[in-house]
């Protein structure tokens, strides 16, 4: 598997007192996937520009050691600014040269910390091909043994259970001052709650504060959020590659669908925190304006009671408006998955009840998953909606989604290429499958029926009228059948 790794990546590979070394040096480890680590030939005039000149020989003294990508196809000035946009600057060139490497199938992957370059990876379909660090290195680990993968545990506590000298409140110390006397007087003295995750060492891995609200003023310009609202006032985690903030958004979202919310909202302060602005922006918040202080940005996501009248593509309208699904001119389809690989892409799904129950944890999976299968159909599109049906031993239906991506791959290097980020196979796994047409469906997570419904149901209410070997496309009749039988546990709106 080649893997490119973006400037911003390879120089801090090499400061031994950086935190990117550690994780990067856990690639070299990671043979089983015989990993090809490439630097772009671009690398070496981005380093050349360095007006540190010390640190830039220093730099270029090393470069040797590392394998060079060989004869990357050229991009001209034409398809550069179709693709990217007109560069405003040498450095965005050196980032469309990069991200084009993917464009054009010269490498699998590309690592890079930089949130444009995952903006413009996003705009071209090319998202699941372009990682942070954290996110390979959590990746990799997965791919050679999943035993040693669980998923993570979100647990819903009062703030004053928290303590206070954990080391994921000195990063919230550095950007507010005052944040010790916040968490005092603002949550444990009002029993606010949070989502958190801990470490096998009992430290936070991720926290989201939040709080009920009723008709807050959120804006500068005195706009309301009518309603029974949520607002996420502290969101931090300490590891992206885990997918934590997903999980955490995730939570967020089950918790407005159960106590009838009408929107989350949250703040983020201009000109920083890039990834959590790309991370809620994809989970279907919109800027809404400037807070009430006329200092940070105020991004909302509503939850509404009615279905919205705005016509927009299947795949947006289920992003913007979760969990409400949009029945128009996509298709359906029931998705049989084995009981294994039904435990690891869908772990809440074990337990029909509420993820916030007193006495529990939840070990949660992400929305984003993937889904390989050796079936013949090739009609999935973006917008299509998925019910999965557990197979062998249960033999029900246990929850739905809507696909975000249909590719047919035949070489494991290029199946991974797309379902690195979400994958619940190992390599061993994905290599055992390649060589014949594998269909990747990259897709998003809706819900888990809290009444799975099981083969004879829908035998006897003429859903289906066979055994469900393969993914199977269901008639229009027999879609709006199996939505009457869902019932309330669902979200479907007719365009």
């Amino acid at each position: 598997m080649r893997i490119l790794l973006d400037t911003n990546i390879f120089i801090p590979m090499e400061d031994s007192s950086s935190y990117l070394d550690k994780k990067l040096a856990t690639l070299h480890r990671l043979s089983q996937l015989n990993l090809e680590l490439l630097i772009h030939p671009e690398s070496k005039n981005d380093i050349a520009r360095d007006k540190n000149e010390s640190r830039k020989q220093a730099m270029l003294s090393r470069l040797p050691k590392y394998m060079v990508l060989t004869s990357p196809v050229n991009l001209d000035d034409e398809e550069e600014t179709c693709l990217f946009g007109k560069p405003k600057k040498d450095n965005d060139k050196v980032d469309n040269r990069i991200l084009y490497a993917v464009y054009k199938d010269c490498v699998h992957l590309l690592v890079t910390e930089d949130s444009g370059i995952h903006k413009k990876a996003r705009k071209l379909g090319l998202g699941e091909r372009v990682l942070t660090v954290e996110q390979i290195v959590a990746s990799l680990k997965y791919l050679e043994n999943r035993e040693n993968s669980p998923h993570p545990n979100i647990k819903n506590v009062h703030c004053y259970t928290l303590n206070l000298q954990d080391p994921l409140f000195a990063s919230l110390r550095n950007g507010y001052e005052k944040f010790d006397q916040w968490f005092k007087e603002k949550c444990c003295k009002t029993a606010r709650m949070a989502w958190v995750s801990f470490n096998e060492a009992d430290c936070l891995n991720a926290i989201c504060i939040y709080k009920i609200e009723e008709d807050p003023i959120v804006t500068n310009d005195c706009r309301a959020l009518r309603g029974i609202v949520v607002k996420l006032c502290t969101f931090k985690v300490t590891k992206t590659g885990v997918k934590f903030g997903e999980l955490l958004l995730k939570q967020s979202f089950t918790y407005a669908v159960d106590n009838n919310i009408n929107y989350v909202y949250l703040t983020i302060e201009p000109g920083k925190h890039g990834e959590l602005r790309s991370l809620v922006s994809n989970y279907g918040f919109t800027l809404y304006g400037v807070d009430e202080k006329g200092r940070d940005d105020v991004f909302i996501k509503e939850f509404p009671k009615s279905p919205p009248s705005e016509i927009l593509h299947p795949l947006e309208f289920a992003i913007k408006y979760f969990p409400m699904v949009q029945i128009s001119s996509n298709n359906a389809y029931i998705v049989p998955i084995k009981p294994e690989y039904h435990r690891v892409l869908f772990p809440e799904a074990q337990c029909q009840q509420s993820l916030f129950a007193d006495q529990g944890n939840s070990a949660g999976n992400s929305i984003l998953q993937a889904y390989l299968s050796k079936s013949p159909i090739k009609s999935i599109r973006p917008g299509d909606v998925l019910f999965f049906y557990r197979s062998d031993d249960h033999k029900e239906i246990t929850s739905y989604g809507i696909v975000e991506q249909f590719i047919i791959e035949s070489e494991p290097e290029k199946i991974l290429q797309w379902v690195a980020k979400r994958t619940v196979y190992t390599y061993s796994e994905i290599k055992s499958m390649a060589g014949c047409h594998v269909k990747i469906i990259l897709f998003r997570v809706v819900r888990h029926l809290k009444s799975p419904l099981g083969f004879e149901k829908l035998k006897e209410d003429k859903v289906i009228n066979g055994s469900i070997q393969s993914v199977t496309k269901l008639s229009v009749e027999n879609l709006w059948k199996l939505i009457d039988i869902v019932g309330s546990d669902g979200s479907f709106v007719s365009n």
